[in-house]
């Protein structure tokens, strides 16, 4: 609510101090009163996109399932938006038939306008993200326990996708995998040596297979990991990163994943 008002105050203070482009209405001595008004449409349209959208679209708009693509989709509708009731509201003030140019123009504007705000926003969101991740990292820190090594952990077998060919290794060893098109990185630890072994095998397949290690999780679209490696938690804006003991390779976890990790660690605290 806050970013939507004070937005629209700065876009009516701006266009009223410095009549950029060489702005003019037919204002008939209420020029504050209509360069107020685009204020206000800017403010409306931000209220309806940052709030009613994601309760009109709660699956698109959780953290989960918002991507890049979408805020950059995001962005230009707000701005089109703003745009085209800008340009009906200029068009009816000044008593003139809608044109496409002049619709473009106004267009043209309004995205010049509009970069400071949505910068200013999307640097909000992003911190916000960032400061919610790194929280969450932090509580799992705190509540993480070492876990004990375990003789006894299972020998899991995979079957790649190349005829009777298959591979096996103790839990105990997995360290995480990468996927790679159709092959799967494996990175484990054999008689005491890291190594990393390419196999005919998609993530998916695999992840299937190790339904029963419940230690072993997907945590990103592209990587499994071997929760019981994890030796220290921080977080960004997309998610956490996970360091392994013994690795140097840094394991994101996408904010789809971040229940499935914070259950697991929760579960064995």
């Amino acid at each position: 609510m806050i970013i939507a008002v004070s937005t629209g105050v700065f876009i009516a203070l701006f266009l009223l101090y410095f009549e950029p482009f060489n702005f003019h209405l037919n204002t008939d001595g209420n020029k504050v009163f209509h360069m107020s008004f685009f204020g206000c449409i800017t403010t409306f349209v931000l209220l309806f996109f940052l709030y009613v959208f994601p309760l009109l679209l709660p699956n698109l708009f959780s953290d989960k399932n918002w991507k890049v693509g979408h805020h950059m989709i995001f962005n230009v509708a707000l701005l089109l938006a703003i745009a085209t009731l800008n340009s009906i509201y200029s068009n009816y003030m000044n008593s003139i038939p809608f044109g496409w140019d002049s619709y473009w123009l106004i267009v043209s504007r309004t995205s010049v306008l509009g970069l400071l705000p949505i910068a200013l926003i999307t640097f909000l969101d992003y911190h916000q993200k960032v400061k919610t991740n790194l929280n969450i990292a932090n509580n799992i820190l705190k509540n993480k326990k070492e876990f004990l090594e375990d003789s006894k952990e299972a020998t899991r077998q995979i079957s790649t996708d190349l005829k009777n060919e298959t591979f096996s290794f103790n839990v105990l060893d997995f360290n995480y995998a990468i996927a790679d098109g159709n092959y799967t990185d494996i990175s484990s630890l054999d008689e005491n040596t890291l190594k990393k072994v390419t196999y005919r095998v998609t993530l998916s397949s695999f992840e299937t297979q190790l339904k029963e290690a419940s230690s072993i999780v997907r945590c990103h679209r592209s990587y499994m990991v071997n929760l019981k490696k994890v030796k220290n938690i921080s977080g960004n804006a997309q998610g956490l990163r996970l360091e392994l003991i013994n690795q140097s390779e840094i394991i994101p976890v996408s904010r789809k994943y971040i229940p499935i990790v914070k259950q697991f660690f929760q579960k064995n605290s």
